[in-house]
């Protein structure tokens, strides 16, 4: 039972909302806008909020709902957590997609949601805070604010699978992003520059350098 939930996990979680929504409303391919990310980040920059919101919640919906099935089939809580971290990996590698899709984020803090609601809840106004206002940067708001989880799941004394959730999730997230990551630093004339960029986003700045590195490959 455990493995069919996580195959279904991946399969939940490999439905392109990103894609399909923006597809549906503005006739437009996501993949070749903005970053060219099919995430909620990137339909809300490219294509406006009135897509965004939808895509934000489906994909949040689709980071629970394995583990809500994994509880449902009194299944531990380590095959919630896997259940849920094969929707992140379904989202971040869709098949439907050439196993290509967006970053995570929202389908991870919808399996952190359904694991541990209260700490989640908790956490996400200063992820938001941190990424929306004060750098612009999804890598550092989802670096302050995973951690900050850990940090609260173990003051609460939680079980040691929820504390371990953010970091496996965060790898997950991690892993999606490294083969660009490489590249891109190999070819970065001035690495300082690059950190900083990829922890404080100027307004732009993250389509420009997307838009020169798809260009350069």
């Amino acid at each position: 039972m455990g493995i069919l939930v996580i195959v279904l996990g991946y399969l939940l979680g490999a439905i392109p909302f990103g894609y399909l929504i923006p597809r549906y409303v503005k006739g437009v391919d996501i993949r070749s806008l903005g970053t060219g990310n099919p995430g909620t980040a990137n339909v809300f920059r490219t294509v406006g909020l009135g897509a965004a919101i939808p895509v934000g919640a489906l994909d949040i919906g689709k980071g629970a709902v394995p583990v809500l099935l994994a509880r449902a089939a009194s299944l531990s809580e380590g095959w919630a957590l896997a259940a849920g971290a094969a929707a992140v990996l379904g989202h971040c590698y869709s098949p439907y997609l050439r196993f290509r899709g967006g970053g995570g984020m929202a389908a991870s803090i919808g399996a952190l949601l359904a694991l541990m609601p209260l700490e989640t809840a908790v956490m996400l106004p200063l992820l938001g805070l941190v990424y929306i206002v004060l750098t612009g940067s999804s890598t550092t708001g989802t670096v302050v604010g995973f951690t900050t989880l850990i940090g609260l799941a173990w003051w609460q004394r939680q079980p040691m699978v929820y504390i371990l959730a953010p970091p496996v999730l965060m790898l997950l997230m991690g892993l999606r992003f490294l083969p660009h990551t490489i590249r891109v630093w190999r070819a970065a004339p001035d690495k300082s520059e690059l950190i900083y960029r990829s922890l404080i986003h100027k307004r732009g700045t993250r389509e420009r350098h997307h838009e020169q590195s798809r260009r350069g490959h």
